[in-house]
């Protein structure tokens, strides 16, 4: 049966020691050797090699019971399986478990005098067998489960708010952001220095991220202005307000996302799947107050409709606005695509009153 050889932080790997006593008088005559009195039963009993070299018997390093290389004694074979436990331990202090995937073991050769020399390798030259090289894998797989911490950047977001005290195209940072630091604890496994898997047991935030608000003017020439405030600002709006009814964004409808909660976490808008190139049509009148590529929404448009009412049109292969621009509703914006976090082409529509993301199929009249 296969077993492993594992080793606990702060247990080191066991080693056999051998106690070998030999008494023995050699007689070398001619090509015989003649062994003296009171040879102890473990003893490793000298050979005369062909080449007249005299031997203790040589020892193999064995890998799941096969015979691997030669070394000159147990402790050796041993000595150079340890010394590669100890190359891919590293940083002990973060070592959880070592241990070794095969059955390693030690194994005395069977020679006899009058053989020629076996290859016996030092101790350095078995680990390099052992540890193998750019064109071989390794004779043996070092597994090393390790906890490691470190520190990552949390980029700061950069959010537009439409402002009604500035022209269209005039824009105003509001506040600079700023990116935060998180810690993370991983559990880190790897096989002869090369991760196979990692796994965060652990984050921590050290420094909350400050996003970067840029206040985008909605006055038009004839003086028409739109709302203002940041989104996701928490403020609730009032179901019992007005709000005029949004043309539907795109030509036909095919909802293959809606507004609510979804995966685990709450879907912002609703998804209407089309093909890729077809056009977006701006849900309402209004200022576009930002046009650009935005992280996971992609490429994306933003409309400020006034009386506290903006869309968004996320996802799109082609921008065909620019901030400051203004729309007419049921003018094409953009075209549908797939581009920042999407699995296929549509388009992600959003709709936010006062400040609060809200239901989009409450403003669409079908």
């Amino acid at each position: 049966m296969k077993t492993r050889n594992s080793v606990d932080k702060t247990e080191p790997v066991p080693t056999r020691v051998k106690c070998i006593v030999v008494t023995a008088i050699m007689i070398l005559l001619g090509a015989s050797v003649c062994v003296g009195s009171a040879i102890a039963p473990e003893a490793e009993i000298p050979v005369m090699l062909a080449n007249g070299e005299v031997i203790t018997p040589p020892w193999y390093i064995t890998i799941d019971g096969k015979r691997s290389v030669l070394v000159e004694s147990e402790e050796a074979a041993e000595e150079a399986v340890q010394e590669v436990i100890e190359e891919y331990e590293g940083d002990s202090e973060e070592v959880i478990n070592i241990c070794v995937e095969e059955d390693t073991g030690a194994e005395q050769m069977d020679i006899k005098t009058g053989d020629e020399p076996p290859d016996i390798l030092s101790v350095d030259e078995a680990k390099e067998v052992l540890f193998g090289d750019d064109n071989e894998d390794g004779a043996i797989t070092v597994v090393v489960t390790k906890e490691a911490t470190k520190r990552e950047v949390i980029e700061h977001e950069e959010k537009y708010s439409p402002s009604s005290e500035l022209y269209a195209g005039q824009t105003k940072v509001e506040i600079e952001g700023e990116d935060g630091i998180k810690e993370i604890t991983e559990i880190v496994t790897s096989e002869n220095g090369e991760t196979i898997e990692t796994e965060v047991v652990k984050e921590k935030i050290i420094k909350e991220p400050v996003d970067r608000i840029i206040k985008t003017g909605t006055i038009t020439a004839d003086g028409r202005g739109g709302s203002e405030g940041a989104i996701d600002a928490g403020v609730s709006y009032d179901e019992s307000a007005t709000y005029d009814m949004l043309n539907t964004p795109v030509p036909f409808v095919n909802i293959s996302s809606p507004f609510g909660p979804r995966w685990g976490s709450f879907h912002s808008g609703v998804d209407f799947a089309l093909a890729q190139g077809k056009p977006i049509y701006a849900a309402d009148s209004g200022i576009v107050y930002y046009s650009g590529y935005s992280g996971g929404y992609g490429n994306l448009i933003k409309v400020d409709h006034g009386n506290g009412m903006q869309t968004y049109y996320a996802h799109c292969s082609e921008i065909n606005v620019c901030a400051g621009q203004s729309v007419t509703a049921g003018e094409t914006i953009g075209l549908i695509g797939s581009t920042g976090n999407s699995t296929g082409p549509h388009l992600h529509f959003e709709v936010i009153v006062n400040g609060s993301r809200v239901d989009p199929l409450d403003f669409l009249g079908f």
